[in-house]
């Protein structure tokens, strides 16, 4: 068994609009995140994770995940899977619960923008 204790996670501050508490574990197979988005994550373009797929549990609140080609509303008990190397963004506000496999590393991910697909990493 593996315990993290919230007073272990990291807090990472993506941007104004998005709050990550990240839940390292020592298995390099997977871990987890819970996100805290308000209005738009990220505030232009896209995001996308490189090396690691993720699911995400709507815990509370509401919004729509929107990729290149799809867009759905969410509410709290839905979940949706985010393959990698799929770019998208967040809008709402929700908070939701994010394993990913394998385990999110902050090099992994990448913001790309609208305007001129210019590429701002994490």
């Amino acid at each position: 068994m593996e315990y993290v204790s919230i007073n272990d996670a990291i807090q990472h501050h993506n941007s104004p609009n998005c709050s990550v508490y990240e839940y390292v574990m020592q298995n390099p197979e997977m871990n987890i995140g819970v996100a805290e988005i308000i209005h738009r994550y990220p505030d232009q373009g896209y995001v996308v994770n490189h090396k690691c797929s993720e699911m995400a549990y709507v815990l509370k609140g509401s919004g729509k995940l929107v990729t290149e080609t799809t867009e759905v509303n969410l509410s709290p008990g839905d979940v949706v899977y985010i393959p990698h190397g799929e770019k998208y963004y967040w809008e709402g506000n929700l908070t939701v619960v994010i394993p990913a496999t394998p385990a999110w590393h902050p090099e992994q991910h990448e913001n790309i923008r609208f305007s001129d697909q210019e590429t701002v990493s994490n």
